[in-house]
């Protein structure tokens, strides 16, 4: 397997220090051949109506992705235990060069981005804080890769 990228997109606004703190501490345990990028895109204020906010925000996310798996974040997508979820990573690292996570803003993403995805994930039932669902996805990635490499981080 060569080099995998692993890249997270969201909307919203800068994360405070204990987030960011919290994503760099796994981030930097993910080691090659992963690689672990962010992109923050910052949330559309300038719109009374959210729909025209969201299309506005899926304009702006599409720039970043042409040549990669797309997994958008959506409460309605399948959800997957820790293992199943290890299992899909698994598959789409060896099937795909670049893998990216989308992550909407306050009031999720545009159905067209959904509609436009290689793939749909959902994180909970629960309705869970933006910078929480951040940690959350890359715990569970790092979780993954601790999996399927044989690491005892993730006990059944």
């Amino acid at each position: 397997m060569g080099t995998v990228k692993i890249r997270i997109i969201s909307i919203g606004n800068k994360a405070p220090k204990w987030v960011e703190e919290s994503l760099s501490s796994y981030a930097s345990r993910i080691q090659h051949p992963v690689s672990l990028e962010w992109v923050e895109i910052k949330s559309e204020v300038k719109f009374d109506s959210v729909p025209q906010k969201k299309k506005q925000e899926a304009q702006r996310l599409r720039t970043h992705l042409s040549n990669t798996y797309v997994v958008a974040l959506d409460e309605n997508g399948p959800q997957y235990s820790s293992v199943d979820f290890s299992e899909k990573l698994s598959s789409w690292i060896d099937n795909f060069p670049s893998i990216t996570f989308v992550i909407g803003g306050a009031d999720g993403l545009d159905p067209s981005v959904i509609n436009e995805s290689s793939a749909i994930l959902s994180l909970s039932q629960m309705t869970l804080p933006h910078h929480l669902v951040k940690i959350f996805l890359v715990e569970q990635i790092y979780r993954s890769l601790s999996i399927l490499n044989n690491h005892p981080y993730h006990r059944e």
